[in-house]
């Protein structure tokens, strides 16, 4: 080999070598970057990791007893007015008398949505729901001023000869009947019992009342009516506790009349013409004799005549209510029916101003 050739030689192995030298530093220093730096991001110190923990990564009891900040105090959720929740359907007089519910069934009635039905599956589901409002806005024994003690309510119930299925059929109240059983409720720190607070969270959802810093409010004209499913009689008490198609077909249609009456303006007005009008002093009287045995009180002129048009005009079923029981021939009972249809005003049916019940 001459001395060009090793020359030449030497030089090539020097810069083999500095390239191989160069790739290996080039390929320390990446490795090097990999590495986590201590002092740097990826080395948070361990007080800042404290401050800032991922709630996502947390476990569900940490998120639950973690203790917050005395500026930050933990706020229960109201429960006095509930969330808004989808609304059935409304139903049908048809519909309505077509079902028959295990539970509470609730529903507008698709004839008049200012009107609130619940259909309860017993009279016992009703009369714990309903029977202490009953006692306070229509039972001349009752205080108006005050709401009734269990005991005091079952004490007026058995002075009626009655018992907690029988006390009512089915029940009718407008907005401020419902907003005043609840004012009292409150003022007297009256406990209610599971079904009334489920009542009271039922007329909240559905928008008959609203919950104001004053209390519950009415909200429009409205009105809620109850009747309950068929049931057969309790052979061991001495009243009958049946409930057979025929009679809650009856009570659906009285109770019925009330919402109206409640709604209605014009219908409303006609039934007071009528009470005042067509029925002679002696008519009326019979009226209120009927209902005082039934132990209405009589001193409310409203409640007289509201009850009057339920009974003379929607009340089919004669063992509710008849001509002989009223004290008034039947040829005069049937007369007073055709004198109150004929005479009916053709907007009877038409809702109060700015009464309509949105979305429901």
């Amino acid at each position: 080999m001459s001395p060009t050739k090793a020359a030449r030689r030497d030089m090539v192995l020097r810069w083999a070598l500095a390239g191989i030298a160069a790739m290996l530093l080039a390929l320390l220093v990446i490795l090097i970057g990999w590495m986590p730096q201590r002092g740097g991001p990826a080395a948070a110190p361990v007080a800042a990791q404290a401050a800032a923990p991922s709630p996502a990564a947390a476990p569900a009891s940490a998120l639950l007893t973690r203790s917050l900040p005395v500026a930050q105090p933990m706020v229960q959720p109201s429960t006095s007015q509930p969330q808004p929740q989808p609304q059935p359907q409304p139903l049908s007089i048809a519909e309505w008398l077509a079902g028959h519910s295990t539970d509470w069934r609730v529903a507008r009635l698709q004839e008049n949505a200012a009107v609130l039905a619940i259909e309860f599956p017993s009279l016992a589901a009703q009369g714990a729901a309903m029977n202490r409002m009953a006692a306070l806005l229509e039972k001349a024994d009752a205080p108006r001023d005050r709401v009734l003690t269990d005991s005091e309510l079952a004490a007026l119930i058995a002075r009626a000869g009655d018992n907690s299925q029988t006390f009512y059929q089915g029940h009718d109240y407008d907005g401020a009947g419902l907003a005043r059983f609840y004012a009292l409720v409150l003022k007297q720190g009256q406990p209610l019992n599971p079904p009334e607070q489920r009542l009271r969270q039922v007329l909240l959802s559905h928008g008959l009342l609203v919950d104001t810093a004053q209390g519950l409010r009415p909200q429009g004209t409205q009105a809620v009516i109850t009747f309950t499913a068929t049931q057969p009689d309790d052979p061991s008490t001495p009243v009958d506790e049946t409930v057979d198609e025929r009679r809650r077909d009856s009570v659906l249609r009285h109770e019925l009349s009330h919402g109206r009456f409640y709604t209605r303006p014009a219908y409303r007005e006609h039934c007071r013409r009528f009470w005042r009008e067509a029925l002679s002093e002696a008519q009326r009287a019979s009226m209120r004799r009927f209902l005082a045995g039934l132990g209405y009180n009589q001193r409310d002129e409203e409640l007289m005549l509201n009850e009057a048009q339920a009974l003379l005009m929607h009340t089919p079923d004669v063992r509710a209510f008849n001509a002989e029981a009223v004290g008034i021939p039947q040829a005069e009972l049937a007369e007073l029916r055709t004198r109150f249809w004929r005479s009916l005003p053709a907007n009877a049916d038409e809702p109060a101003v700015g009464a309509a019940v949105s979305g429901r």
